[in-house]
């Protein structure tokens, strides 16, 4: 993921679990949101309502913030300045009152006798508001005949038939509900949609009627003042009013910090999901939804989303949405396996190629795809230390200054430059891009990308000894996680990035609660290469303090954290972490400098880095004098190694061919290898292969083995050992051995009882 580092004492790969409120505790008590209300009350019916903020400043601030921000936002032009601000006050004041019943939505009609004469559950929030002035008390003549001049309240007690005191209670219980609702529940989910219905509706009855497209043109314009002031809830109702779905799967998207933790916002994308939306819009809009599920770390409804946008890309076998939703695949697939999140980028970066090259009377169509693809496949050749990274970069860098590219693109390939530059062992180089790409990722207001790029820092300057700023930027994600939700994948790096500047330092305990943090969050998350790199970090650390400190279980720990970075499966993994973990312990209570950076892997190594750590083994035994026997298995081992790489690359191609429906078209290039690979075989293998074809029918595969093993162990054979050897009697094998030598497969030297037979010369 392009947000993500990875090292070993390893943060986390380099740089949500339920809806999490962004609200802050109450400011004030109970009593005073009560005065609060009452206050407000009162100057509504006085009309004085413009006073109130000068005069409870502080209880005013707390409210403004916690409750305005949606009357205002919904209304945008339609309620400005200070006045405006006045005006929100009175339509908050109704709705307040009107959610002591808000199954009703709004007040009774005029002729709703149920409601305004027996409904009793009614009468708190009818009595707040006819007293302070909001609705007028409607005329019943056939149950109480009023004054011309009587009051709100002597009228509604006629209506009621109950006397001031139990008026005046209905009044009080109303008041309070209202207070108890003001400090007790933040203003999210239904209730705010309902706040802005409220609002919507008294703009139009306020204004003239807008027709359809007057009415688009002006929720659009609200829409991007709401985003000037960040208030990205207020924008996508405006989107969905507007019935625009790329604008608010936009900033859906954009802001996808802001809007996962609000319920809000799911009730909107169900209300946009029911509108008449194009196959692209419906798939770009499920994208959006599972960046949603990602912060919220709902895996599974993520998962979902994904899945749904790819039952349409596939149904309308579009290769545009099939490239965009395997590259989304991937970044879902690469904390938990890595294998199937290359295969994922590389499928994404196919299907974009071939639409590039479907779409090419439109230039710049699948351009800027195109290149997020290459960026996100680059980047995880990066993290596996891959040198084909530096190829596919130098691929996305050549499409950076096409207008068709968005600055978002440009950012993540700053980012992936970082990542590569800091893995060539060039610090200085990897800052200097990963502050380009925050200066972008800022002026876009992207957090989750800031946030992964303060990781991301933090990382790089831990390895630069500049610790300080490591533990000062890994503090900033930690920070933002005490506000509002953020993705684990972020706040778990930040935890182990924390951890690595700590254990640079020779801080052994602070590195420890760092690690643990990070392995619990990763837990959590179910992020298993996260946890497979605490492991590790947390085995490091436990016997670095062992061995300098003796402490009583340390290296128990050490061991046990060990043994569970190992029994990571090769998806949830990494090589490079695998192969020092084997060794870790030897080293860390040995001599050892406290550090295993990531490097960028040589070509082969990074494409078969079993084979190629075998080779390097076999090399070590024989650039030693250990014996000619332990020189002939490393010789033999190092070729069986190069026979499986030629093995597997073979397979890679005809999978691609078998793929890509090319049918014959390689042949002759599979013949050319055939024959120099029959030029290169063993003398043992050409009489095997002549053998098989020419005695094939004489003597089944296992006994021509066997025949053949012994014949190169001792060089000749007779005929009672021929008969053990395969299996039969005197007679039939004095026959085989005739039949074989007639053939020529073998030649017979001396008579009698010294007859033995051997391979021709």
């Amino acid at each position: 993921m392009l947000d993500d580092n990875q090292t070993m004492r390893l943060p986390a790969p380099a740089c949500p679990p339920n809806l999490k409120s962004v609200h802050c505790m109450p400011l004030i008590s109970s009593e005073v949101a009560e005065s609060l209300i009452n206050a407000a009350l009162a100057a509504h019916k006085s009309g004085s309502l413009s006073a109130l903020p000068a005069r409870r400043p502080r209880a005013w601030r707390w409210f403004s913030r916690r409750w305005l921000g949606p009357v205002l936002g919904t209304a945008g032009e339609g309620l400005r300045g200070e006045q405006g601000q006045v005006e929100a006050l009175a339509l908050l004041l109704r709705w307040s009152a009107l959610q002591l019943r808000p199954e009703f939505g709004q007040e009774p009609a005029a002729g709703d006798r149920q409601s305004w004469l027996e409904r009793t559950s009614w009468r708190p929030a009818l009595a707040v508001l006819c007293h302070f002035g909001f609705v007028l008390v409607p005329d019943f003549p056939d149950r109480y005949r009023r004054r011309a001049d009587e009051s709100p309240a002597d009228n509604l007690c006629g209506l009621w038939a109950v006397g001031p005191s139990t008026f005046y209670r209905y009044l009080d219980k109303g008041k309070r509900l209202m207070a108890e609702g003001w400090l007790a529940h933040p203003l999210a989910g239904a209730r705010r949609l309902s706040l802005r219905q409220m609002v919507q509706h008294e703009l139009a009855r306020r204004g003239s009627e807008r027709g359809a497209e007057q009415s688009a043109t002006w929720h659009h314009r609200q829409a991007e003042l709401a985003l000037a002031r960040r208030d990205a809830a207020s924008a996508i109702w405006h989107h969905l009013q507007a019935a625009d779905p790329v604008a608010f799967t936009q900033s859906l998207q954009r802001f996808r910090t802001e809007l996962s933790r609000d319920a809000e916002t799911d009730l909107l994308v169900d209300q946009m999901l029911e509108l008449p939306l194009s196959p692209r819009q419906s798939f770009d809009l499920r994208l959006a939804m599972a960046s949603l599920w990602r912060m919220r770390n709902a895996e599974e409804r993520e998962r979902q989303a994904y899945e749904s946008a790819l039952r349409i890309a596939t149904t309308h076998d579009d290769k545009l949405m099939l490239g965009i939703v395997y590259g989304a695949l991937g970044r879902f697939h690469e904390p938990r396996d890595t294998d199937r999140a290359l295969a994922c980028f590389e499928d994404s970066a196919d299907f974009l190629r071939q639409a590039r090259a479907v779409e090419s009377a439109q230039p710049g169509t699948g351009l800027e795809e195109y290149v997020a693809a290459l960026v996100r496949l680059a980047w995880l050749y990066v993290l596996r230390n891959d040198p084909r990274s530096r190829a596919v970069l130098d691929k996305a860098e050549a499409a950076r200054t096409d207008p068709a590219v968005s600055a978002e693109n440009v950012a993540l390939l700053e980012q992936t430059w970082g990542e590569y530059w800091r893995r060539a062992g060039e610090p200085r180089r990897a800052i200097e891009h990963k502050h380009k790409a925050l200066n972008i990722f800022e002026r876009l207001g992207d957090t989750r990308q800031i946030l992964s790029t303060y990781n991301n820092l933090s990382l790089i300057y831990g390895e630069a000894k500049e610790f300080d700023r490591a533990v000062e930027y890994a503090r900033r994600v930690v920070a933002m996680a005490e506000q509002t939700s953020v993705d684990p994948y972020i706040l778990t790096s930040s935890y182990l990035n924390m951890g690595v500047a700590h254990y640079l330092q020779g801080q052994y305990d602070q590195a420890i609660e760092m690690y643990r943090a990070g392995l619990d969050h990763s837990v959590r998350a179910h992020l298993a290469v996260h946890v497979n790199r605490a492991h590790y970090n947390l085995a490091e650390a436990y016997y670095k303090r062992f061995s300098l400190t003796g402490i009583a279980g340390d290296e128990q720990l050490g061991d046990a954290h060990a043994a569970a970075a190992l029994k990571a499966s090769p998806a949830e993994g990494d090589l490079l972490l695998q192969q020092a973990a084997r060794g870790l312990k030897a080293e860390i209570l040995g001599a050892h400098d406290g550090l295993v950076n990531e490097r960028l892997l040589p070509e082969e190594f990074a494409a078969h880095f079993d084979e190629m750590a075998d080779v390097q083994r076999q090399r070590a035994i024989l650039a030693v004098p250990v014996g000619t026997e332990a020189h002939v298995k490393a010789h033999l081992a190092v070729a069986r190694s190069y026979l499986a790489i030629a093995g597997k690359e073979r397979e890679a191609a005809l999978s691609l061919i078998q793929k890509h429906g090319l049918g014959d078209r390689f042949v002759a290039e599979f013949e050319q290898l055939r024959d120099t690979f029959n030029r290169e075989l063993t003398r043992e293998q050409q009489l095997a292969t002549q053998w098989e074809r020419e005695a094939g029918e004489l003597l089944q595969e296992q006994r021509r083995i066997a025949l053949l093993d012994h014949l190169f162990r001792a060089g000749s054979i007779q005929k009672s050992m021929y008969a053990k050897v395969c299996g039969v009697g005197l007679a039939t094998a004095s026959k085989h051995l005739s039949t074989l030598a007639q053939l020529g497969l073998l030649e017979q030297t001396g008579n009698g009882p010294s007859t033995r037979y051997v391979l021709p010369h």
